[in-house]
């Protein structure tokens, strides 16, 4: 099984025939079964498309805050409540039909419509910009390993929301033990240079 992951970041001041070419990519991983994290301009797409991935349980998605707040209008007609983000998250992630949302932010919600984790596991006051592609990108694994172990290799809960929940914690490690070598100058390149090490330390000891 091919796995597919974070395709779907491009310029979406880029070309309608660049659109057409992501909207493909879905619907061929579609067809395929292949689980498939979208995140940038791809939940763009998504909230212009909704039904295009909507009620397919392989695909996350990862939103910051006014991504999600677009995607949670076009689905569900209303603002975000402000005072209820985790019953948003839930609420999202049920209306497109019970698919993984990672609402990235001060902490991390994910759910998967049934039930909402939170990673509040530490991190640093800086975020730096490119700190989402290490989130895509090592959910990406996460989920495909969790994928093929099943629900029987993580305790009855779905494989994605646990891939989910480890990719945020490792993310949040690895902004933790380059902000302490770097602070202020900390950039995604240093985060990426602790992914290993912060792997280690929580997953692998």
């Amino acid at each position: 099984l091919k796995f597919l992951v974070d395709l779907l970041r491009v310029n979406i001041a880029s070309t309608y025939s660049h659109l057409r070419f992501l909207q493909g990519i879905i619907e061929k991983a579609k067809v395929k079964g292949i689980p498939i994290v979208i995140d940038a301009d791809g939940l763009w797409l998504i909230s212009q498309q909704p039904s295009l991935i909507q009620g397919y349980q392989r695909a996350i998605l990862t939103p910051n805050y006014m991504e999600f707040s677009r995607l949670y209008e076009a689905m569900l007609r209303d603002p975000v409540d402000s005072n209820d983000h985790h019953g948003c998250v839930l609420r999202l992630s049920q209306a497109m039909g019970n698919l993984t949302i990672v609402q990235k932010g001060e902490r991390d919600l994910i759910s998967d419509g049934e039930k909402v984790l939170v990673c509040s596991h530490e991190g640093s006051s800086r975020r730096c910009g490119g700190q989402g592609d290490l989130l895509s990108g090592s959910l990406g694994v996460l989920a495909h390993w969790a994928f093929l172990a099943g629900p029987e290799k993580t305790n009855g809960q779905n494989p994605f929301l646990v891939a989910a929940f480890g990719a945020c914690s490792l993310t949040r490690q690895c902004n933790n033990q380059a902000f302490q070598k770097f602070g202020r100058s900390m950039t995604a390149s240093d985060m990426v240079s602790e992914v290993g090490t912060a792997f280690n330390k929580l997953f692998e000891t």
